[in-house]
Parts: structure tokens; C-alpha cells; sequence
């Protein structure tokens, strides 16, 4: 792991009391001695210091020099390999082959997914042709929420009616009897309802049968509601409804006074029989009411048109599959082409800013020298003229010679990297010349190739997709009469 090295801010200049003090403890002891050749061990500490600080900006200015002509290198490296690139892409004549592998692979997919949709929409055309259907389809989107309003009636209902056959064995006797009479009640009505649409149907045979559900649902809801008001009354004076005997009793008396309604022979034993009977002639009418909407007017309508939206959904998705791979194709061309076009121009932004990065480390490199040589003179001044302040003889001679470190400094090799630089941003700088209007013009065609593509080659696809499915559903046609 390289060492992060600091550039230099004035870390000599903050020991000028500290060498003040330093000359002039010396100069008490008269030290450095007036014939001595040689700077003391203070000055030699302060002299290797600054040193070390100019080395780790020569180091700092080393690095950066480094990798400066590594991206040179780089970069010319890069032009061998970008112009190789840049003629492959030129050259390349692979779209159309792509695009025709993709949608070749595809093919019987959509074909066979056009065939169900083109054999749901005749399906669906000849039941509305077959039975005079101008309307559009109605039906509940959810079966389940169109018959909870039928199931809490009967909740709703078996909870009230508990109330009133209530006997001897309290509600929950009267709960169970409650139950199978809104079961019967309210199912039969719905199981009508359901059975009326019929009457919609073309067939006579369907026509009629819907039709004959509808007396049939009032002969059926007034006599069983008849029953369940009369057998209220006979419930009640049953001793032990486990005893089936006396619960049989009970259903005949019932059942020969229900069958009286039809007469007009028929009493409401007490008004809670009353209440009974209207509540459930109402509950029923809804229920049947419930049980014509549960689905659409015309029974295999709505069938037909899930089965048409199923299979032009899967087509449509299978037509997007395709397009979308046509658009990926096309794309990974379009960005193949703006990627190397764009390659030069990166690379010449990042040479130009090497360039000045190496420009900026050659100036800091021989400033922050000179201010390391400035505080090193500044700090070895303070020491030797404290001494000189305090001391009694002559100081030696080499006070007179202060030593040149910003000297030892080289920048030479700025120079080599800016030549390594600029010819390798001029060699780029050449190929995005030589290259760039070719490149736009390639990206022009593949535009314009690919608006071509993702309409009049998809939509003849598609249109030669439809007439193929058209060829397989006739094919089936004629095939089917001869399997059975």
C-alpha cells in the first residue's frame, strides 16, 4: 500500500522560538566553537529535516510524473485498439442478419399465438352473428364479490328466521331448520336466475327452456315459502324434533296447508308466519335476480370474449417480446457506434487535464521547494543570531554560508512527460479526426435503418405472421372433420 505523502505547509517555520532558544543556550557554553569547520548537531538536525521535507516533494512530484506517462502509454495504447474497433464498426454489416435471426427465432411463437386469437374472434363473432348480439358483453369481473351479497342474505337470513322456528330446543334447534330453509329458498332462486338467460339464446329449444324457468320460479318461491310460513306454526308444537315421526307429521300438515296458497286457501298461522313468507319471497326474488346477472345475459357470451381477451392479450405480449428484442438489438448497435465516438473525445480530456496536472506538479514541485529552503533559512537565522546575541567570541565561519536545498530538486522529468502527452493526445486527437464524420454517418444509417425496421420490416412481419396463422387455422379446419 503506497504512503500517502503530505505537500509541505510551513511545518519548519513553527520552530523558530525553539532554535532561538537553542542559539542561545549554546552561546552560554560558548558553543559552536570559533574554529569549528562543521555546523553543530542543531543546524545538521534542522538542515536534515528540510531535507526530508524537499524529498517527500520530490517523491509526491515523482508520482505524479509516473502516472502521467502511464497514461500516455495508455492512451497510445488505446489508439491502436480504438482504430481497430472503429473500422470493425464500420464495416459491420450484421443488423439486418440479427434482426432477421431474431425474429426468425420468434416466429412460431406469434404464429401460433395469432392462430388462438384469430380462432377466438370467429368463435366470438359467429355466437354474436348466431344469436343477433349488437351489445358488448356484461359480466361481473369477480364471482366471488357478486355472490357475497346472496351469501350474507342467507347468513342474515337463517340469524332471523332462527327467531321463529324456534321451540322447545331453543335457537339453536331453530338455527339448523333456519339454515336448510334459506338454503333451499334462496339456492333454487339463484339456480333459476341463472337458467333464465337461456331465454336470450337463438335455439328454440334454450329460448323455451329459459322462459319456462321463470313460472316455474314463481309456483316454486310462493309454494316453498307457503310451506316454510305453515311449517313454522307445526315446528313450534313439535315435542322433540329428533323424533322423526312427529317432525313427518309436522311437514304433511304443512305441506297440504302450503298447498292451499294456490286456491287462496291458505291462513297465516300468527304474524311472525306472515313476516316469514314476505321476507322470503322477497330474499328469493333477489337471489334469482342475482343468479340472471351472476354472468351475461347470453350463457357462453362472456366465456368467448375471456377466451378472445386471453389470447390478444398473448399475442400482444408476444408482439411486444419481439419488438422489444428488435430494440434491443438495434440499441446495442446504436451504442456500440456513440461509444466509440465518444472514446477519443474522453481521452482527450483526460490527456489535456495530465497535462496541466503535470504543469501544476512541476510549479508546486519548485515553490514548495523554495518555501522549505525560505524556513529552513528563517529557522537557522533565528538560531544563529540568538547565538551570535549571546556569545562572547567569534562565531565560526561557515555562520557566513547558509546551504542551497531547493537545488537539489529535478523537474527534468516534466518535460519528457509532456512530450509523452501531447504526442499521445495528438495521435488521438488525429483519429477522432479521421474518424468522426464516418462515425456520424454510421450512426445516421443506423438510425435511420433502425426506424426502418421497427416499422415497415416489423409491420411486414407481423403481416406475413398473420397470414401464416391464417393458413394454420384453415389447415386445422380441414384437418378436423377427418380425425373424427
Amino acid at each position: 500500500m503506497m504512503q500517502t505523502i503530505s505537500a509541505y505547509a510551513g511545518q519548519l517555520s513553527l520552530r523558530i522560538e525553539e532554535y532561538r532558544g537553542h542559539g542561545q543556550k549554546e552561546a552560554t557554553k560558548h558553543r559552536p566553537a570559533t574554529n569549528a569547520a562543521h555546523p553543530d548537531n542543531h543546524e545538521i538536525t534542522l538542515k536534515s529535516q528540510a531535507e526530508s521535507l524537499i524529498a517527500n516533494e520530490q517523491l509526491l512530484f515523482d508520482t505524479s510524473i509516473t502516472e502521467a506517462m502511464r497514461v500516455a502509454h495508455e492512451a497510445t495504447g488505446k489508439v491502436i485498439e480504438l482504430r481497430s474497433e472503429i473500422d470493425q464498426a464500420l464495416t459491420d454489416d450484421t443488423l439486418d442478419s440479427q434482426v432477421e435471426a431474431d425474429l426468425s427465432n420468434d416466429r412460431n411463437s406469434l404464429v401460433q399465438a395469432t392462430a388462438s386469437r384469430i380462432t377466438a374472434e370467429v368463435e366470438w363473432r359467429g355466437f354474436r352473428a348466431a344469436n343477433s348480439i349488437t351489445d358488448s358483453p356484461r359480466y361481473p369481473e369477480s364471482q366471488i364479490w357478486h355472490w357475497s351479497l346472496i351469501v350474507a342474505f342467507v347468513f342474515i337470513e337463517t340469524l332471523v328466521n332462527a327467531f321463529f322456528y324456534q321451540n322447545n330446543n331453543g335457537l339453536i334447534g331453530g338455527f339448523i331448520v333456519a339454515a336448510a330453509v334459506a338454503s333451499v329458498n334462496m339456492g333454487s332462486a339463484a339456480i333459476l336466475g341463472t337458467l333464465f338467460r337461456r331465454k336470450n339464446l337463438a335455439d328454440p329449444v334454450q329460448k323455451y327452456f329459459g322462459w319456462a324457468c321463470l313460472p316455474i320460479f314463481f309456483l316454486l318461491t310462493v309454494f316453498c315459502n307457503a310451506l316454510f310460513s305453515a311449517f313454522r306454526s307445526a315446528y313450534e308444537s313439535v315435542i322433540d324434533p329428533s323424533d322423526t315421526g312427529e317432525m313427518a307429521v309436522a311437514f304433511r300438515s304443512a305441506w297440504e296447508e302450503a298447498a292451499g296458497i294456490f286456491v287462496f286457501d291458505f291462513h297465516f298461522g300468527d304474524f311472525s308466519s306472515f313476516l316469514l313468507f314476505m321476507s322470503g319471497i322477497i330474499l328469493s326474488g333477489i337471489a334469482f335476480w342475482k343468479g340472471y346477472t351472476s354472468d351475461d345475459p347470453y350463457p357462453g357470451y362472456s366465456d368467448r370474449d375471456r377466451r378472445l381477451k386471453a389470447a390478444k392479450m398473448n399475442e400482444e405480449q408476444a408482439q411486444e417480446r419481439i419488438k422489444q428484442k428488435l430494440k434491443d438489438s438495434l440499441f446495442s448497435h446504436r451504442s456500440r457506434v456513440q461509444g466509440l465516438a465518444a472514446q477519443p473525445g474522453t481521452q482527450i480530456a483526460l490527456l489535456s487535464r495530465r497535462i496541466a496536472d503535470v504543469s501544476h506538479a512541476q510549479q508546486g514541485l519548485v515553490s514548495r521547494a523554495e518555501a522549505i529552503e525560505r524556513d529552513h533559512h528563517l529557522v537557522l537565522d533565528s538560531y544563529r543570531h540568538a547565538n551570535l546575541a549571546v556569545r562572547g567570541t567569534e562565531p565560526p565561519e561557515y555562520f557566513a554560508r547558509k546551504p542551497d536545498l531547493a537545488a537539489k530538486i529535478n523537474a527534468n522529468s516534466a518535460e519528457n512527460a509532456h512530450v509523452e502527452l501531447r504526442q499521445a493526445l495528438a495521435e488521438v486527437e488525429t483519429l477522432q479526426g479521421t474518424y468522426r464524420d464516418a462515425l456520424n454517418e454510421k450512426l445516421k444509417l443506423l438510425q435511420e435503418r433502425a426506424s426502418q425496421i421497427l416499422s415497415d420490416t416489423y409491420e411486414k412481419f407481423v403481416e406475413a405472421v398473420r397470414k401464416e396463422a391464417q393458413q394454420l387455422v384453415q389447415q386445422d379446419i380441414q384437418i378436423m372433420p377427418a380425425q373424427k
